[in-house]
């Protein structure tokens, strides 16, 4: 059957001689892998920059309905990046939020509003000029909802500790290693009530956003990435730091 749908680049293996395996994350079927030929030839038939990590694409290929590896037929940037291929640290922190992506999604289904975020994320990140400083950790904290595991409870001044591995803010420090001390509570808080659109609003030196970083990764490894260690964000805080 063939299949024609937008997806979200995640990440790609080299297959064969001149081969490579997209994993994708699609609209019509969700979390995908795509076997396109010749694309590491001299004159190949499709750029490489299709295939780099958070590219929106149009795919159409022959489905499996039983799974596997689907062969391409044709492919498209839907829309083409501006700035993020171009950009140092756009494009850094576009192969951490397709790492994010990669680790976290595993469903084979359509998720409407899981793409329609993902895919206005990458646009956001792309043209707008102020996205880089906490547009990851915002990301991250807004995709939790999509995910199933997004915050809970209410800070105050009384709830100043958040828990990471029961994800809800409490009083009282937990007794095991894993929460935000309360020096950064409050702007964790801030990240949650921030859209992407205005998170530059919020202010915090390199030192919180590293360490709020870091919170946020061991909260999705608690919770959402089936034992797997997020690397990339290493290269990202030394980067932004």
């Amino acid at each position: 059957m063939l299949l024609k749908t937008r997806a979200v680049v995640l990440d790609i293996t080299p297959y064969a001689e001149a081969s490579i395996i997209v994993k994708a994350y699609t609209e019509s079927h969700g979390l995908q892998s795509f076997l396109v030929n010749g694309v590491r030839k001299q004159k190949a038939r499709y750029a490489n920059n299709l295939f780099q990590p958070l590219t929106i694409i149009e795919v159409v290929a022959y489905f499996k309905k039983q799974g596997g590896l689907h062969r391409v037929s044709e492919v498209s940037a839907s829309p083409p990046l501006v700035h993020i291929p171009y950009d140092t640290v756009k494009t850094t922190v576009a192969l951490f939020l397709a790492e994010i992506l990669y680790r976290s999604i595993k469903e084979e289904e359509p998720n409407s509003g899981l793409f329609g975020f993902v895919d206005h994320a990458v646009q956001i990140l792309d043209l707008h000029p102020e996205t880089t400083t906490c547009f990851h950790l915002v990301f991250c904290l807004q995709l939790s909802r999509y995910l199933g595991f997004y915050p809970g409870g209410h800070y105050s001044s009384l709830s100043q500790y958040f828990d990471l591995k029961e994800g809800v803010f409490r009083e009282s420090r937990p007794m095991h290693p894993y929460f935000i001390e309360h020096s950064l509570t409050k702007l964790f808080h801030e990240l949650l009530t921030l859209s992407l659109e205005d998170m530059h609003d919020i202010k915090m030196n390199g030192g919180e956003r590293k360490k709020l970083l870091q919170a946020i990764i061991t909260y999705f490894e608690l919770h959402h990435t089936q034992g797997f260690s997020i690397r990339s964000h290493e290269v990202l805080a030394e980067l932004m730091g």
